[in-house]
């Protein structure tokens, strides 16, 4: 956790107008309620979307909005993974949420998804497109780390996988607590790293993580991506 508060719903009017006086962007994270094998819980894309936010927004300016589970899902595939919203509802409500930060005062907002598909990151794309052409909003949106689709450059290593070693890296460099590689005894995990999370019988896609998880490797991701959005809000506030 960060010692300054930043998050909108935490912050009194008086903090709240200095930090937005100071550096008018938004952090608005946004993940999903998804099943992340046996030793993650189902809330890991908001949570580290709004853990890394909160640290980009304490060491470079800005506030945090709640972290959002609500984005896409292709179905209920596995265990209580929540189906999310469809592509037009999504498209709708982070207009609105956008909207809504450009009528308070907010100049600039970075989106940051914890859930790495682009069937979310396009409605909401499209909705800040929409919202910068009606008020002048500008913004970003990102995933957590390096992607060619809706990321950051693919050369600089940030790579995610899912509920592998990669993302149980950053999650636990995040959140060590909640990290449970022993549930992982009983399963067979013979067929990883497997082309796609649902095409797994673990639901991992990436190396095993009882082997290859690395809290300092997930620590260096998330301070290289917390640098990358303070570098991105200076741009949009220049």
């Amino acid at each position: 956790m960060t010692t300054t508060e930043v998050r909108y719903d935490r912050l009194l009017p008086a903090e709240f107008d200095a930090r937005l006086a100071t550096a008018p962007v938004a952090y608005v994270p946004v993940g999903s309620l998804e099943w992340h094998s046996a030793h993650l819980p189902y809330g890991v894309d908001t949570d580290k979307a709004t853990a890394i936010c909160e640290r980009a927004a304490a060491a470079h300016g800005g506030i945090v909005l709640p972290g959002s589970p609500w984005g896409f899902m292709q179905g209920s595939w596995r265990g209580a993974t929540h189906p999310g919203l469809r592509p037009e509802t999504i498209f709708n409500l982070y207009a609105d949420v956008l909207r809504g930060l450009s009528t308070v005062g907010f100049k600039a907002a970075i989106v940051v998804s914890g859930h790495w598909t682009t069937k979310q990151t396009i409605p909401i794309s499209c909705a800040l497109e929409q919202v910068r052409h009606e008020t002048g909003l500008r913004g970003l949106v990102t995933f957590d780390g390096s992607d060619d689709d809706c990321g950051f450059d693919p050369e600089l290593g940030l790579d995610m996988d899912h509920a592998g070693a990669l993302e149980t890296s950053v999650y636990g460099a995040l959140f060590p607590e909640n990290v449970h590689l022993d549930r992982l005894s009983a399963l067979d995990l013979s067929d990883l790293p497997g082309e796609e999370c649902h095409l797994t019988r673990s639901g991992i896609q990436g190396r095993n993580p009882q082997h290859a998880t690395d809290f300092e490797r997930g620590r260096w991701h998330v301070d290289e991506v917390v640098k990358l959005l303070g570098e991105a809000a200076a741009r949009l506030l220049s």
